[in-house]
């Protein structure tokens, strides 16, 4: 789907549910605040200007992305990228549930021209705030504390964009609605069995100090270059950041890895 067709639809879409939606975004942030006592800590580590905010994935129902959609930010949008099959302009899930974001294809590669006018100054929503999941996957509740390998999306956007990744913890959410088996799907993400409702655990965002990639600008990376950049140094360092409030065992890499020629 090219850019222009996807405005088209998206801008159908929240015209049409413009009051649901508001609604549903006035619920959630009381549902967030009392239900789960969300705490957002370290708002100063974002910038002013544009970024890429990099959460783990954890929790059922969404739960995650919902916090750090709407409630993660007291001033600006976090818009996340959202695998297409269940984006808002393609599934009832995405219209009902989500209701955000921009739709992130499972193969192709990123297609920048979405992005483009959050990151790229002089676009309609810059500075924006990107926000991608780079494990892709999601753990099951007794994997709740692994996390799995980073894939390059990350390292693609703060390279073509010359802006930071933030680290964000995202913590309680695999208590609050555990992952209880993933049913492989070829070529697609897996689909989920989360506990059947949500659990009243204490919730918490926290954004780590801001990455900067800064030494790898104008470089022409191979892909196993970008997988050491997303591993050994976001992972790593984001790793850290779990270790402050939970368990972070990092599991091994199944895929080429190769440290970059131009070292920082």
């Amino acid at each position: 789907m090219d850019y222009s067709t996807y405005r088209a639809l998206a801008d159908d879409y929240h015209q049409r549910f413009k009051r649901y939606n508001a609604a549903k975004e006035r619920f959630l942030k009381y549902y967030f605040l009392i239900f789960h006592r969300l705490e957002v800590i370290g708002l100063a580590n974002i910038p002013n200007g544009p970024a890429i905010i990099a959460p783990n994935h954890a929790g059922g129902y969404d739960l995650d992305l919902l916090a750090i959609t709407y409630c993660a930010h007291p001033t600006r949008k976090v818009t996340p990228l959202i695998v297409h099959t269940w984006h808002f302009v393609n599934s009832a899930w995405g219209k009902y549930f989500i209701g955000a974001g921009l739709p992130l294809w499972t193969s192709g590669g990123l297609r920048y021209e979405y992005t483009d006018p959050y990151l790229e100054e002089g676009g309609e929503n810059f500075p924006g705030l990107i926000c991608i999941f780079p494990e892709g996957n999601i753990p099951t509740f007794p994997n709740r504390y692994v996390v799995d390998k980073y894939f390059p999306g990350v390292v693609r956007l703060a390279l073509r964009y010359k802006v930071p990744i933030i680290p964000t913890a995202m913590v309680g959410f695999a208590e609050a609605n555990p992952i209880l088996k993933l049913i492989p799907r070829d070529k697609a993400p897996n689909d989920i069995i989360p506990f059947p409702f949500p659990l009243p655990w204490k919730l918490k965002i926290e954004f780590g100090k801001p990455i900067y990639l800064d030494a790898y600008y104008g470089c022409n990376l191979s892909k196993p270059e970008e997988y050491w950049i997303a591993n050994e140094i976001i992972r790593v360092k984001h790793a850290d950041l779990f270790r402050q409030h939970q368990p972070a065992i990092l599991k091994p890499v199944d895929v080429p890895m190769q440290e970059p020629k131009h070292k920082p």
